[in-house]
């Protein structure tokens, strides 16, 4: 997950990795028409805690590449 942050616009996050966009839309993120935003804008509109979002991602991206 190198060179992710709560910066990182959604569609880059996708574009690097995804597999991500199974946990973003399922923690309610916008990852079609809202994907320019960055990801801590994304987590707060869907109503998230951008910090758990970013660490969501961290984890299911660890598990992804172990397998």
């Amino acid at each position: 997950m190198e060179g992710i942050a709560l910066t990182t616009p959604v569609n880059e996050i996708l574009r690097r990795y995804p597999e991500a966009v199974r946990l973003l839309s399922g923690l309610g993120l916008d990852t079609c028409c809202g994907g320019a935003e960055p990801l801590e804008e994304a987590a707060r509109q869907a109503g998230r805690d951008p910090i758990e979002v970013l660490n969501a991602l961290a984890n299911f991206l660890q598990k992804e590449v172990r397998q």
